[in-house]
């Protein structure tokens, strides 16, 4: 089994936890998420929280109108990730976009930087930069939220979960805890077929990209073909 968090998902969840902690303006450890069925803040309050973090005139629009209409445009969101996706290429990166079931795009570095450290770490420091200039960071995470989480919860693992029962790939008694056990049995105690597309857009929705090898007991389901940049 693989799990990957790729680079833009990863940025997308801390900006969506740092968004979180500043309106509600939390500053103590939480009480886990999975015990306390806690909720994110309103998506209204997330979008005026995120105007003020923007790095543009663009990104303001962005969120002037998601203010106005109370969600973000689709439109956006594309336009949002082509400016990102520009910065990484100006920057000399040529990453690997999959457009997951949700709707959002899965980015994959360049082949051969997880054999240099050094080389990666630059990378990472280089596409964070892209994804807060181009408003990817903020825009990403809350229209994740908007279209995945209609019910806010704040606990990932929640999420995925919820998803599940609706897509009715495990019983309505499955738990977080449950999951998480799947997780690190890395996929091998058959809940249910992790590569199943239903499931696949779960995790996405949650900013999971998740990859299980076959031969673990179930059959994989249809991946989306990747998309690289520039093309």
């Amino acid at each position: 089994m693989q799990l990957r968090r790729t680079a833009g998902l990863i940025l997308a969840l801390v900006s969506m936890t740092v968004l979180a902690t500043a309106v509600t303006g939390c500053g103590a450890e939480p009480t886990p998420k999975s015990q306390t069925g806690e909720r994110l803040p309103p998506l209204a309050d997330q979008f005026k929280r995120a105007r003020g973090q923007a790095k543009s005139d663009f990104e303001r629009d962005v969120w002037d109108r998601a203010i106005k209409t109370g969600k973000i445009d689709p439109a956006d969101y594309e336009e949002t990730h082509s400016r990102y996706r520009r910065c990484a290429e100006d920057a000399g990166y040529r990453e690997t976009y999959t457009r997951t079931p949700a709707g959002l795009y899965r980015v994959d570095p360049p082949v051969g930087l997880d054999e240099d450290k050094t080389a990666f770490d630059t990378y990472m420091k280089a596409t964070e930069d892209c994804a807060d200039s181009s408003g990817l960071m903020r825009v990403e995470a809350l229209y994740n939220t908007q279209i995945s989480n209609p019910d806010l919860l704040a606990d990932p693992k929640a999420l995925v979960v919820q998803c599940l029962k609706k897509a009715g790939l495990v019983q309505a008694d499955y738990t977080p805890e449950k999951f998480d056990a799947f997780m690190k049995s890395n996929f091998t105690t058959g809940d249910f077929d992790p590569m199943h597309e239903e499931a696949q857009k779960c995790f996405a929705g949650s900013g999971m990209a998740i990859n299980a090898p076959q031969g673990n007991g179930n059959e994989p389901g249809q991946n989306p073909d990747p998309v690289e940049n520039g093309k």
